[in-house]
């Protein structure tokens, strides 16, 4: 009744937060400013809720390659009479606005105290998270998500927490890593401050162009997208303004090299067929002198690209931008050189009319003499024989060839009904010198409609829309994506099971990535150096985001750059319309790749990925792993979540096992070992492997096509070795830092082409070298506890309360420093009663003194690998939990009189016509008279179509002596021998019954011992007890009286003679000592540590001459009996080198010592 009365309550504060939902989505406010780091694969990002990234790195967190990007979304306000110095002049002006980040550069007020562009928005994470680079809310650490979400608040779990706001719906983790933040241009109040622009007539108080972003950074482990990271932009307009002109682009730091001078030598370049910019090492070399924390060969510089896999789209242009029509069965024609040439205008030409309001064509035939026409609310005075149609032509400007600008005015210049048809985007981009040195030339033709012959104009990938509610790729599923508006299946909201595609469902609309006709990559703009730019300058910004402009210093020449420089770059994708209320989408994938060929082919696996709605396989959910420190070993043990996990797009449970990877750094560069076909370290090699026995192992057997996919790259399945949830780690050195992760894999399937896929390892390292950790990722130390330790008891039979089970459990401790002084009860639950017979199915843990349930019905229990529970683990004999197994319990069974010549006897199953008897474990009594007035019985109720057995005088009675206390008599049939009528003897044979005689259980067959022997015939003063091994049920219940360690003071100062000083001297370093972050040069710590220490000791060290440097105190675990010395005095000031004396005090004892530091 207490948890539905809270779900209730919880489901109606959600109803309540819905209705209050998205007028409360706040305002950015550089109060919520926040940082996060993305490290779910070998893409390290450092990023900023403003929106930019800080820190763009790959493979190593120390091998730079950018060292900012930030987002840039421009839009051309409506023409109109603006306010100039505070007055209206009467002239309709043209005003542009580039919004960016508070990064390099960018607009201020006045007074320098308010930053003019984006600011994060409150509200999408948790206020509770204190640290750097953990700020941002992140799918795989929960205690960053806020208490609920401002766009979907009633998006809360029963226990009243809110759920993952996914982009693949409610509570949908498909990416390894997921971070989510919105941010908004209130902040921006140029444009109101100096021309007085307002972009909500509804709400006056809002500055800015009402834009809001909301962003999403996403990894996938999987090899197919380890070197890359995917940023999901949207763009919505909250106003009610309507920009007919808006642009969406980036401007980058180039970086490559990560540290000192290595900037000086970069370059960068395009792709626009594969809509990709990308940069790289010139020389291809990282000096050591520049960046010293280059790992590996510092003349193994990658290249880094920025690919646009969806881009803002412009479904009513009438061009296919993305170029994905021409995969399909079409008509539309490509684009020529003789699109883009001026025409005269004649009598009787076809001209497209475009209706503004629905970008709706029509059909008009020029007369013989001048008239006007409207298109796209623009009027045209046409003269035939004298008008010249253009639209997106190149011209002869004062730098050379360049386009004209009518190709980007949103307007159909040449009434063909294209709009902005363009010669550099749509059919070939070129670029030269006034001297006449070719800077780029790039073919590039893309399909059209053609509105006067009808060709194209039913091509759905041509101007297709995220936005239109049609499935215009046709690949929404009923029987798979039928869950509704959510996203999620099984919450019975709005859309789901109505058959028909719903915005919010997959493979529809927004969540369909292909149903966008996409600009892709519009404009390029290379600048050197770096500082040549003047990012507060609106109109240069504009400029800079012109779509066709491509523009490069002369260091480029037939489309290569002929030596490195300081140059940045910024590039985009426009121009589109972003009218009110409407909102543009876009992928930008920053991919990585050793070089150029590289890191197309990873553009191209990410454009796959992309295509694909990012659903890929994924791995199995990542287990919660613990460690255990102790004396020179570690023990680690995790949770069985991803045994059970099940795959989506497999349809099925695929877990294989878990590999162990171990390192002495937080990104276990030690283990990077494995290669691809090319040579290049690729992968980690695990330390050890587990996989269930199931027949499937060795290495994975790719098809051709994974095989080319993943460069040869090998996975071992394992070698059936069988599922443990433990391990004990015996090669390590106390004192020596480790860093393990867990990581679940699956099996793949080479039939479908998927490869198998793998929990990712991340640990994050701020620049105070504070380290946050995944779940399945941990750190420890292995040392000795203390000296005078008295660990807690451990591998006891638990003591019986109640029942009568065979076996009795055992408990061993796993991790000491968990375990408190407690009463626990185990108990179990059976499984539904088998023909009378009760068997546990699974077992549960009850704390005694707060009734609280510590595990519920536990089905993973057996002899070992049991689940850990406040440091425990119960081990259990469940042999006879199978029926099969239960038999005679010879241990026990006996005759009364053990000196006679006894019978023996044999307890089998029997099985006659429809009748089968049961292996009951139960315990039965024979009480043997001499005279025979007892009887056995036809056991109708067993033989219901005739029995085979006759009723007898007998002289004997068995009882049913389960419960020893309450005996029962219980129905037998027996068949006797002629020379023993009426009781048991050589061969005689007894049917034994359930209590209440419907089931038979055991068929006893008795013998003489052997054949020269006469067993005595049993008679009164006879008893035969004849007990069954039984399996634990719910009849059972045990006691764990839990005793945490403890500490003994006797003998201590014997005890104390094992203090060491280590390392002893201590000379300039030592190997214990912890890698710098990335960020920071310099020495490092310093330690010594003094091992073995009794509990509570007080540690006094001296200089040579008495003085006293520094006073320490363990204060730690029993479990740990090293305190550390980081090698400064107690004035916070580096101990000099020399000899130093130290003094152990404990428990009243003592012990000196002395050690060295050696420079």
């Amino acid at each position: 009744m207490v948890k539905i009365k809270k779900t209730v309550i919880i489901v109606f504060i959600g109803l309540l937060l819905t209705n209050w939902a998205f007028s409360q989505i706040g305002r950015g406010s550089p109060l919520a400013r926040r940082t996060g780091k993305h490290n779910g694969n070998q893409v390290f990002c450092t990023f900023t809720n403003m929106g930019y990234t800080t820190w763009n790195a790959w493979k190593y967190e120390a091998n730079g390659y950018v060292i900012d990007i930030q987002p840039l979304v421009g839009v051309r306000l409506p023409i109109s009479d603006y306010r100039v110095n505070g007055l209206y002049d009467g002239i309709p002006d043209t005003l542009t606005s580039v919004i960016c980040c508070n990064t390099h550069g960018g607009d201020f007020n006045p007074s320098g105290s308010q930053f003019w562009g984006f600011e994060p928005i409150p509200g999408f994470f948790s206020e509770l998270v204190q640290g750097k680079e953990i700020g941002v809310a992140m799918s795989h650490l929960p205690q960053t998500w806020p208490p609920y979400w401002p766009d979907h608040p009633n998006w809360i779990d029963e226990n009243g927490n809110s759920e993952w706001n996914g982009y693949f719906g409610r509570s949908i983790m498909n990416a390894d890593q997921e971070s989510y933040f919105m941010m908004d241009d209130n902040a921006d109040e140029k444009m109101y401050a100096v021309h007085g622009f307002l972009p909500d007539s509804t709400d006056l108080t809002r500055r800015g162009q009402g834009l809001r972003v909301s962003v999403r950074g996403m990894q996938w482990s999987n090899f197919l997208a380890q070197d890359v990271i995917f940023w999901v932009y949207e763009v919505k307009n909250i106003g009610t303004v309507n920009y007919d002109q808006a642009t969406f682009g980036a401007l980058v730091g180039t970086y490559v090299g990560g540290a000192g001078s290595e900037w000086i030598d970069d370059a960068s370049f395009f792709n626009i067929r594969e809509s990709i910019v990308y940069s790289w090492d010139f020389d291809n070399y990282v000096s050591l002198a520049a960046n010293p924390r280059w790992k590996n060969n510092p003349n193994e510089v990658g290249y880094i690209g920025y690919a646009f896999l969806e881009s803002p789209g412009n479904p009513y242009d009438g061009i296919d931008n993305d170029g994905d029509n021409a995969s399909q069965v079409n008509s539309a024609p490509f684009f020529t050189e003789s699109c883009f040439r001026s025409h005269e205008l004649k009598a009787g030409d076809k001209l497209i009319l475009i209706d503004k309001s629905n970008y709706d064509r029509t059909q008009f035939i020029m007369p013989d003499s001048t008239v006007e026409v409207v298109s796209m609310g623009i009027r045209f005075r046409l003269v035939p024989d004298s008008t010249i149609l253009e639209e997106g032509n190149m011209v002869l400007g004062n730098a050379g060839p360049e386009l004209n600008p009518n190709a980007y005015d949103n307007i159909d210049n040449d009434l063909d009904g294209l709009i902005d048809e363009n010669y550099q985007l749509h059919y070939r981009v070129y670029k030269e010198t006034t001297d006449g040195v070719v800077l780029i030339d790039t073919l590039n033709p893309v399909q059209y409609k053609d509105y006067f012959t009808g060709a194209g104009l039913s091509d759905l990938l041509i101007d297709e829309a995220r936005d239109d509610g049609i499935d215009n790729d046709g690949d929404w599923d009923p029987e798979r994506d039928d869950v509704g508006e959510d996203g999620k299946a099984n919450t019975n909201d709005t859309g789901e099971n109505d058959g028909v595609p719903t915005e919010g469902e997959p493979h529809f609309d927004s969540k369909d990535v292909n149903e966008s006709d996409q600009l892709g990559l519009t404009n390029f703009d290379y600048f050197v150096p770096s500082w040549a730019i003047h990012i507060d300058n609106e109109e240069e910004m504009w400029l800079r985001m012109t779509p066709g402009r491509f523009d490069v210093p002369e260091s480029v020449v037939k489309n290569r750059p002929i030596r490195g420089e300081d140059g940045d770059f910024v590039f985009g994708s426009g121009y589109f319309p972003l009218n009110a209320a409407k909102t543009q989408r876009f992928s930008i994938a920053l991919v990585y790749g050793e070089d150029y060929k590289s890191v197309v082919r990873n553009r191209q696996i990410a454009q796959l990925i992309y295509d694909s709605n990012y659903n890929f396989p994924r791995p199995p959910d990542k287990p919660t792993v613990h460690a255990v420190a102790e004396d020179g070993r570690v023990i680690l043990y995790w949770d069985r979540v991803a045994e059970s996990s099940y795959d989506k797009v497999l349809d099925e449970y695929d877990f294989e096992g878990y590999k162990i990877y171990k390192g002495t750094d937080p990104y276990f560069s030690d283990c990077k070992t494995i290669s691809n076909g090319y040579g290049e370290l690729v992968d980690y090699q695990s330390y050890e492997q587990m996989d269930l026995k199931n027949g499937i192992k060795g290495f994975f057997d790719s098809d051709p096509l994974l095989y080319q996919l993943s460069s040869g790259k090998p996975y071992y399945l394992g070698n059936d070795t069988g599922i443990q949830n433990y391990f004990i780690d015996e090669d390590v050195d106390n004192g020596k830092t480790y860093y393990y992760a867990i990581c679940a894999y699956d099996r793949g399937n080479a039939v479908k082409s998927i490869y198998p896929s793998e929990n990712n390892k991340s640990i994050s390292m701020d620049e105070t070298g504070k380290l946050t950790f995944d779940k399945n990722t941990v750190m420890i130390v292995p040392n000795a506890p203390v000296c005078n330790y008295e660990p807690p008891e451990s591998s006891i039979p638990l003591e019986r309360f109640s029942g009568t089970s065979s076996v009795t459990p055992f408990m061993e401790v796993i991790d000491p420093v968990k375990i408190e002084d407690a009463t626990y009860f185990i108990t179990f639950t059976d499984s539904l009663a088998r023909n009378e017979v009760n068997v546990a199915w699974a077992y549960s843990v009850i704390d005694s003194a707060t009734n609280d349930t510590i595990i519920l019905e536990n089905t993973y229990w057996g002899p070992e690998n049991g689940d850990v529970f406040k440091g425990v683990r119960l081990s259990f004999d469940t042999r006879y939990q199978n029926l099969n197994n239960i038999a005679v319990d010879t241990t026990t069974t006996r005759w009364s009189d053990t000196s006679a010549q006894n019978l023996e006897y044999v307890a089998t199953e029997f099985e006659w016509e429809d009748v089968k008897s049961i292996k009951c474990p139960y315990d039965y009594m024979l009480v043997f008279y001499d005279e025979y007035n007892c009887q056995s019985s036809t056991l109708s109720k067993i033989f219901t179509t005739g029995s085979p057995l006759r009723e007898k005088q007998t002289n004997f009675r068995i009882f049913d002596v389960t419960k020893p206390n309450n005996p029962i008599e219980i129905e037998y049939g027996l068949i006797d021998k002629p020379q023993h009528p009426g009781t048991i003897s050589h061969f005689a044979i007894l049917f034994l019954t359930v209590p209440d005689s419907s089931q038979l259980s055991w068929r006893l067959v008795f013998k003489d011992k052997n054949s020269e022997t006469v067993s005595k015939i049993p008679a009164a003063g006879d008893t035969l007890f004849l007990n069954f091994y039984k399996p634990f049920n719910s009849q059972d219940k045990f006691v764990y009286r839990a005793s945490k360690s403890s500490i003994n003071y006797d003998k201590l100062s014997d005890k104390m003679k094992k203090i060491k000083v280590v390392p002893n001297p201590y000379i300039v370093t030592n190997s214990f000592e912890k890698p710098l972050p990335y960020e920071v040069r310099g020495r490092g710590e310093r330690v010594i540590y003094f091992t073995h220490l009794p509990a509570d000791a007080r540690i006094y060290i001296y200089s040579a001459d008495g003085s006293l440097v520094r006073k320490l105190q363990h204060d730690d675990v029993f479990e740990n009996g090293t305190v550390t010395w980081d090698l400064r005095t107690r004035e916070g000031l580096d101990a000099s080198f020399g000899v130093y004396f130290y003094i152990v005090e404990a428990g009243g004892r003592s012990k000196s010592g002395k050690l060295a530091i050696i420079k």
